[in-house]
This record gives C-alpha cells, structure tokens and sequence, in this order.
C-alpha cells in the first residue's frame, strides 16, 4: 500500500485545513450540488480524526525501544555466559570432553534466537555435572540465574517482533485512511472547479491548487510592491 499523492503527510493535513476553509466560504454554491454542512462536517471530522493518528515516527520510537531492551537482555545473557565459560574451563580443564561439550566456542557473533538455545543448552549440560564445577563456585543458583536472563531475552524478543509488526500495521492504517482523505479533497476540489469554471477564475484556481495530486509552494514569499 502506498499513498495516492505525491506530497508529505503533514501537507495532506493543511490541504484539508484549506478545503475545509473554501467549503465554508462556498456554502451556498456547494449545497446546491448536494454537499450540504452535514457532509462538511464529517470531512472535518475526518480530517481531524487523521490529524491525531499517529505518525510513523512515534512506532518507530516504540520499535526501537524494544529493540534496545532486546539488545541489553541479549548482552546479560553473553556476559553471563561468558563468566561460565571461564569458570567451567577451569573446573573441567579447557581440553576435557565435558568443557568442549558445552560448545561455548558458539557463542562468537551468535544471534539472539541461537544463544537462547545454546544458554538452554548449556544449563542443562552444567546442571547434570554440579558436583564437578562446584569447584569453581557453579551452582544451581548459578543456571538459575542465567536461565531467567534467558527468559528475558526470549520474551524481549517477542516484544521486537511484535512492535515491528503493529509499526506496519498503523503505517498501512494511516495511508489508508490518508488515501481516502485524499479522495474526499479530490472530489471537493473537482465540485470546486465546477462551481466556479468560467464565474470566478480565482476562486477557480484555489480548488485547482489543493486537489493536485503533486507538490505546490504554498509559503511563497510576499513580493514588496514597488512604486
């Protein structure tokens, strides 16, 4: 889905401000071609219905933040595991089966997914053989808290995927519903040019200029006039 315009959503919003302005000057003249104050008033409830939306900004911040609570939960994890790898090397001897069972040399760029596995992994191997790390303080305390950063980490992963996915759900919601403002604006403006076509060429114009579907400079700079 993609807007149906050519300018930025903000613009959209001031076009619609505009038209709303020009259906009030040409009340009479729209009432006779059957947009009568009700229709007025549901395309300012619209228009400003679509003005509080929020903007993509405002997912985007709330993606982000979950993404950075993943990010840390991810780097509790690493770093608790990596305080295990040393101790489990010295109590089980860095070339024993049991040490190089535990597979610690994955842990080098893994991703979030793979390390809950490995942590769980690793837990359960360590936990099966307390007796021989207990040499080196590892106790059940000990997975126990690396397993709850694991949880952590699991959930704060759910919670990424899920602000990405309500992030492109509101971002299609908005140009949805941008797209059949834009609409409402296209056909006022086209009842606009027909009011005025051949009457009142000013009048004519400013319908012309706010149902385009491009660009336009509406902040022009005032010339001075000179004497």
């Amino acid at each position: 889905m993609s807007a149906n315009f050519h300018f930025s959503m903000g613009t959209l919003t001031q076009r619609g401000d505009r038209v709303n302005d020009l259906m009030l000057r040409d009340a009479a003249q729209f009432a006779l071609r059957g947009y009568d104050e009700i229709f007025r008033t549901n395309f300012a409830s619209k228009l400003t219905n679509f003005r509080e939306l929020p903007s993509d900004n405002y997912w985007l911040a709330q993606q982000t933040l979950k993404t950075d609570a993943k990010n840390k939960a991810n780097s509790t994890v690493v770093d608790l595991l990596v305080s295990l790898r040393y101790r489990c090397k010295h109590a089980l001897g860095e070339k024993s089966v049991e040490y190089k069972g535990l597979r610690f040399n994955q842990l080098k760029d893994i991703k979030s997914p793979d390390l809950i596995v490995l942590a769980n992994h690793i837990c359960l191997t360590c936990n099966e053989m307390l007796d021989k790390l207990a040499a080196r303080n590892i106790t059940a305390v000990t997975l126990d808290e690396i397993g709850a950063a694991t949880a952590v980490l699991d959930n704060a992963i759910d919670d990424q995927k899920e602000a990405m996915s309500t992030r492109e759900a509101k971002t299609i919601e908005r140009e949805n519903t941008a797209n059949e403002l834009y609409a409402l604006i296209s056909e006022i403006c086209e009842a606009g040019k027909d009011i005025w076509n051949g009457l009142n060429e000013a009048y004519y114009n400013d319908y012309v200029i706010y149902g385009s579907q491009d660009p336009i400079e509406e902040d022009e700079e005032v010339q001075e006039e000179t004497l």
